[in-house]
């Protein structure tokens, strides 16, 4: 699509409001990723998306990685075709993106400290009551790597009754869920369990998924609660690899890695309970137990990698509330993480046992009026991370830092609000950001990430459509990034980038509900990162795409029949490793999804077909000095089709 088509696009979605494929969003609505307690949406100083339960049923996606393609100021890479290696870039950062904003499972961080990311299939779509996204750095809440913002899943309450679903489609994909619970009114119990087998679009694609988890909840009196949950999630997903241009053009399925494979097992345990008292005063005390253990075997290098992760985490946290028409709220809390496992890479030097720790304080204080016309914020943290490693030099290394964050909304009128917002962002060098597996050398040079962020935002809302705008800027020192041709033997380290980062993004997004057969939605983001000095000066970060589009069509033709048509444009970017914007792109592509569904009684059916036009794309390409230019294909056309029932 060319630069002008864009710009005609973005016009037209100004004149005609539009959303983030998250339907309307109420001001009033709650939520509790912006301000770390349940407030309304409307007091946060930083741009919220909420998609709610409705938007995720009717889109039928098969997982949350295709539920959030399309979505406003997000791009989805996929190295698998699957969904099983997914990164999510929220903010514009590029293959450093899993290391630049934080997920989160009910307030639970699930960010792995390495550079595997968030391994987003172990998380069940039919779980999820709600998703919030935070558009911002938000360090002061949620501690190192929360630069371009938070992701937070929120699961569904224990309620009575079950469902039970099946589904199946292209590449021979077979799924299958259900859940049971039962609400006594005090206590409330659930059980659930989902699989999924694939053989995927490419050969040696084949993935197969097992999740099965409980959650109980219990209110002890009419002010404590108790509350437990667990999981366990295991994986095995081929790893066919990146193909040439030349490979591509021959045959996009074939598998330059016939053989190679990983393998999951992943499981957690949280809890906590809370407190609230009648004068304004809630406490509470979460914490959880996590084991991982990822295995690969590279038959194609001669190779075997295992990373074990053994992790336990305390999140204590205490807010006060006071006040009639102006309102004083005070969070303070802890993030305590102790970790400890081992890497093994192949051989003798390519391992190492590690131990992980992270110690976080942060408070916040927010004053606004009862009516949410107006509220202002700021806080502080300050964390700490000591890793230490049997192998290297230096066997332990701390890094600390402070990050703060001052904001404001004000409604300027009832139907327009403004947000702004300052704040610093910290992120720590990751677990194999600091260890070489060629050398075996643990690096101590490696320093942390900060930056400075400002934002805006301007949100208009009328009965039946609401159009946003918002603007922001962040300024990075020692953005950590990986030199393909750094490190001991030149085969690849993490750096700082010597010269300073920008990342610049704008967004805008809305909904307009013209009838029960027009609800159009989308948005617009344009996002540059680019250096700022030195000899890069001006250059391109690789792999953010300057413009992206989501927009879509739902229509609600009779009572339980309704469908909804999704189109995703992704602007072209820079290869990975590709500082010196000297190779070619990464081409932009344009998709569009189409899900239709019935729902009668306890009976619901639904045909989704991905991919529609059987566009040909790549969302994840790659240049290496030893092998040239890299692409992973997506797949082309896919359907599926399925039902579920509700008791």
């Amino acid at each position: 699509m060319k630069q002008k088509h864009i710009i005609w696009l973005a016009a037209l979605m100004a004149v005609t409001p539009i959303t983030a494929s998250a339907e309307t969003q109420d001001l009033g609505q709650l939520n509790v990723t912006s301000s770390r307690v349940e407030t309304p949406s409307a007091t946060s100083s930083k741009p919220v998306t909420i998609i709610n339960r409705k938007t995720i049923e009717d889109s039928h996606a098969g997982s949350i990685v295709d539920l959030l393609k399309g979505q406003a100021n997000i791009v989805v890479r996929d190295t698998s075709g699957v969904g099983a290696k997914s990164q999510i870039d929220l903010g514009g950062f590029g293959e450093s993106s899993a290391a630049n904003n934080v997920v989160l499972i009910d307030g639970r961080r699930v960010n792995n400290p390495d550079l595997s990311g968030t391994d987003w299939t172990q998380i069940p779509l039919d779980q999820i009551e709600r998703i919030e996204i935070v558009h911002g750095a938000s360090s002061v809440l949620y501690g190192g790597g929360a630069v371009g913002g938070v992701i937070n899943l929120i699961t569904k309450i224990p309620s009575s009754g079950g469902n039970i679903s099946l589904a199946g489609g292209s590449f021979g994909e077979f799924t299958g869920s259900g859940r049971i619970g039962a609400d006594a009114g005090k206590t409330r119990l659930e059980a659930n369990f989902s699989g999924l087998t694939t053989n995927g679009y490419r050969d040696n694609n084949v993935f197969d998924r097992f999740d099965g988890g409980a959650r109980a909840e219990a209110d002890l009196t009419n002010n404590m609660s108790l509350h437990i949950s667990g999981n366990h999630h295991r994986d095995r997903v081929g790893l066919p690899g990146a193909l040439s241009p030349a490979q591509v053009n021959a045959n996009r399925k074939q598998a330059k890695n016939p053989r190679d494979f990983s393998r999951t097992n992943d499981s957690f345990i949280d809890g906590g309970f809370n407190w609230l008292s009648d004068f304004g005063l809630e406490a509470d005390l979460d914490g959880g137990f996590r084991s991982r253990d990822l295995h690969s075997e590279f038959i194609s290098f001669a190779s075997v990698s295992d990373f074990v992760q053994r992790n336990a985490s305390l999140r204590p946290k205490i807010t006060f509330t006071t006040g009639d028409s102006i309102v004083t709220q005070i969070v303070t809390g802890a993030d305590i993480d102790r970790g400890n496992g081992s890497f093994n890479f192949g051989g003798v030097v390519g391992n190492t046992e590690f131990d992980h720790k992270r110690d976080g304080y942060y408070g916040q204080l927010t004053v606004g009026s009862s009516d949410n016309s107006w509220s202002i914020n700021g806080g502080a943290r300050t964390e700490r991370t000591r890793d230490a490693f049997t192998k290297g030099t230096l066997s332990t290394i701390s890094n600390r830092a402070t990050a703060w964050d001052v904001g404001a909304s004000v409604a300027l009128i009832e139907q327009l609000r403004l947000r702004l917002n300052t704040s610093r962002s910290i992120r720590f060098p990751l677990l194999d950001e600091r260890f070489d597996f060629f050398s075996g050398a643990v690096d101590t040079t490696l320093q942390s990430q900060t930056g400075r962020h400002y934002s805006l935002s301007l949100r208009y809302d009328l009965a039946s459509a609401w159009l946003e705008f918002s603007a922001s800027r962040a300024n990075l020192n020692n953005e950590i990034y990986y030199n393909p041709v750094g490190g001991t033997f030149g085969f690849g380290a993490n750096e700082n980038y010597t010269d300073k980062t920008r990342h610049d993004v704008i967004m805008i997004s809305g909904h307009w509900k013209v009838h029960d057969l027009v609800q159009l939605s989308g948005n617009y983001t344009y996002s540059k990162a680019a250096f700022r000095g030195g000899l890069s000066s001006g250059k391109s970060i690789p792999a953010v795409a300057r413009n992206r589009v989501g927009g879509d069509w739902k229509a609600d033709w009779m009572h339980g029949l309704s469908s909804n048509i999704h189109l995703t444009y992704v602007g072209s970017s820079f290869l990975i490793s590709d500082q010196a914007n000297v190779r070619g792109r990464l081409p932009s592509y344009l998709t569009v999804d189409a899900v239709i569904n019935y729902r009668w009684q306890g009976v619901e059916m639904f045909a989704r077909v991905d991919n529609l036009t059987g566009k040909k794309y790549s969302t994840y390409g790659v240049f290496s000095s030893f092998s040239g230019d890299a692409f992973y294909p997506a797949p082309v056309a896919t359907f599926r089709a399925g039902a579920s029932y509700s008791f």
